[in-house]
């Protein structure tokens, strides 16, 4: 809780603070989304956040931040000239006054899952406050910050990037104590260009760890581990091979239901269970360790919180449609190395294998060549079925290279109705559905087409 919002915003410069000194919670952009006691920012876009000051204070808002003063209004007013910087600037203020160890992760795919498996293991240990959802941009992470209660024992915070310099900013206000990379991959390269584009953009939330800090660095990323050597923080490393990492995968046990493995932590082994699917969570769980073992926090104590752990709607979860039949829906984004990971955890069922597939956004110049590629690796994998729909011309040189039966939907209740076909005609042998997809394509359409379908067969 800030307790004095008038002393922490009259330090903004060209302020002014109009009402009674108030205490606040946190600060959020929706007045919809917005808690009791907390701080309403009125944006300017498309909406005006202005035209939603009431709304929030009936929602629980205790004061707000504005551009202009408001009239008739009952709650204290903060008027600045731009309400997006000064939300970042009273951030920054206030994240000088708390004291306790701030862990970062940022990554071109992962980082919310990690994060969330890294709470999961620190609950373990005390109170934790952390980055909800995705809020890992400009908006979300000054609201992250205000919303720190100073009585916890640990923040966590994703940071996200879609363009040069975001990074960067955020680090000024993240300034992490310990702070990891999950992987440099193709994302967001219509602005960033290039893989080293992104190893820069990334980079920079390294480069600002705090003295006595520690950086956790992939070994398995070549692109991560030559920029490590020029840190000047201790490091943690981790690998899903590499024996000479801190913190490396040890042996795997085979489940279709869940992951069950060994890992080598400081040449000590401990085994570990997560409740979901995908070898690339192994991986984030390895991630998340690494900075337990850098918290020189108890290892099997944090294991031993992993039961807790809980995977978002969309994110390589689980379900069962009936005795015969899963499905993974996986349908919260599509960067390319989310896309490889997911195909090739697909193509280790041993039963029949349906992939459904949009297009991968914001590869800029690059589309064509990974959507190449992705086709190519469904051609290498024992799919036996797959469903393409987005962008016609990236989606159709997909399938040409993925070749077999591979099949470009323009409209998606077409591409349903032949899923379910599909299906029907291959009744009573073990399946599995993966869906796959960025937001824009909206594939949880297709999640809710299924579930329903498996459900009204049941009754």
């Amino acid at each position: 809780m800030i307790k004095s919002l008038k002393s922490l915003a009259l330090q903004l410069n060209d302020c002014q603070y109009v009402g009674q000194d108030v205490a606040i919670t946190g600060a959020h952009i929706n007045s919809k989304e917005i808690s009791q006691g907390q701080l309403f920012v009125a944006l300017q876009g498309e909406r005006d956040g202005h035209d939603f000051i009431e709304h929030s204070i009936q929602n629980g808002a205790v004061a707000a931040l504005v551009t202009q003063q408001q009239a008739d209004l009952n709650v204290p007013q903060i008027i600045v000239k731009d309400t997006r910087k000064a939300l970042f600037d009273l951030a920054l203020l206030y994240r000088k006054t708390l004291n306790l160890p701030v862990l970062s992760i940022t990554g071109s795919c992962g980082k919310t899952t990690t994060k969330e498996i890294l709470v999961s293991m620190l609950k373990a240990f005390g109170k934790v406050h952390y980055s909800h959802g995705n809020f890992n941009n400009d908006l979300g992470v000054p609201m992250t910050v205000l919303s720190t209660p100073q009585d916890v024992d640990f923040v966590v915070i994703e940071a996200g990037t879609n363009a040069p310099g975001e990074i960067p900013h955020l680090t000024q206000l993240i300034k992490p104590d310990y702070a990891g990379i999950t992987n440099v991959s193709a994302s967001h390269l219509e602005k960033l260009k290039s893989l080293d584009g992104v190893m820069i953009e990334k980079g920079a939330l390294l480069q600002g760890i705090q003295p006595q800090g520690k950086a956790i660095i992939n070994l398995d990323d070549p692109r991560i581990n030559a920029f490590a050597k020029a840190l000047a923080v201790d490091q943690v490393t981790f690998s899903m091979n590499n024996t000479a990492a801190d913190i490396y995968l040890y042996a795997q046990q085979e489940s279709i239901t869940a992951l069950s493995f060994t890992v080598s932590v400081a040449k000590k082994r401990y085994e570990a269970r997560l409740n979901v699917i995908g070898q690339h969570n192994i991986q984030n769980t390895l991630t998340a360790l690494s900075f337990i073992y850098a918290l020189q926090l108890d290892i099997q104590s944090s294991l031993n919180a992993l039961a807790n752990y809980q995977p978002y709607k969309g994110r390589f979860s689980l379900v069962t449609l009936n005795d015969y039949v899963t499905l993974i829906d996986d349908t919260y984004n599509a960067s390319v190395q989310s896309v490889k990971a997911a195909i090739n955890d697909l193509a280790t069922f041993k039963g029949d294998k349906y992939l459904v597939l949009s297009n991968m956004g914001e590869l800029g110049e690059h589309a064509e060549h990974y959507h190449q590629e992705v086709g190519r690796l469904i051609k290498q994998s024992s799919i036996d079925y797959v469903y393409l729909y987005g962008n016609k011309a990236w989606m159709t040189l997909l399938a040409q290279e993925a070749g077999g039966y591979a099949r470009y939907f323009e409209h998606k209740n077409a591409l349903i109705e032949a899923l379910r076909n599909d299906l029907n005609n291959n009744q009573n042998i073990l399946s599995r559905i993966l869906v796959k997809g960025s937001r824009a394509n909206q594939m949880e359409d297709v999640v809710g087409a299924l579930k329903k379908y498996y459900k009204e067969a049941a009754l």
